[in-house]
């Protein structure tokens, strides 16, 4: 277990991500000791172990400062890839987040369209991140807008929490998890294969929940 999940916040950060899980029908086990992990997670200690219908989530909570050259979380990273039915998740506590302010609509459909060109140009990799990157924020922005509480704008956080709340479908939550893994593995440096449908499964989630927040603004 990492020292964030020691302090009263962390301890709050966790429960309330295990709560999450749970109402999704998720069995959780909190502090996971060794017969509760499979073989390719020995010697690891993670916070927290999801297991639901078809998927098991690895779970780590972490302060800012300890996300950076943070070995263990690569090597988590690694061992549950190509490993079907296993996700990584980071929720990165926002208590220590020196918070600037949330992209606008006008900034995000730019970036939207900026990623198209991108992708038109033949460049998968940088036009699947930047759309992501915009994903982020309209995530944000619906969270706000909704006035729900986020302690972590960790995006696996983010996302599981607007789905608990039913802000985001079914169908949308499995294409964002989905896409969250390519993106993690584009931006700390593994190799990965983007497709033009990946691209556009995630482009059309973001425009439509980019329309719905702009809804609620009207």
């Amino acid at each position: 277990m990492n020292s964030t999940a020691t302090t009263e916040r962390g301890r709050r950060l966790l429960a309330s991500v295990a709560s999450d899980y749970e109402k999704r029908g998720y069995q959780v086990k909190v502090q996971p000791g060794v017969g509760d992990m499979p073989e390719f997670l020995a010697g690891f200690e993670p916070d927290l172990i999801a297991t639901g219908s078809g998927e098991s989530v690895v779970v780590e909570v972490k302060a800012r400062r300890e996300v950076e050259n943070e070995q263990t979380l690569a090597a988590i990273e690694a061992a549950l890839r190509n490993r079907p039915g296993w996700r990584f998740e980071l929720v990165i506590d926002g208590s220590e987040r020196d918070l600037g302010s949330l992209l606008g609509t006008p900034q995000i459909w730019t970036s939207l369209d900026e990623a198209n060109e991108l992708q038109q140009g033949g460049h998968f990799i940088a036009s699947f991140l930047l759309l992501w990157s915009a994903t982020e924020g309209i995530l944000r922005l619906l969270a706000t807008r909704e006035n729900v509480d986020l302690e972590s704008l960790a995006p696996g956080y983010v996302t599981t929490r607007l789905y608990t709340l039913g802000l985001i479908g079914r169908e949308q939550y499995r294409v964002l998890n989905e896409a969250l893994q390519l993106r993690n593995q584009a931006a700390h440096g593994f190799q990965v294969s983007v497709t033009r449908q990946d691209l556009a499964n995630v482009t059309t989630i973001a425009r439509e929940l980019l329309n719905e927040v702009e809804s609620k603004a009207a």
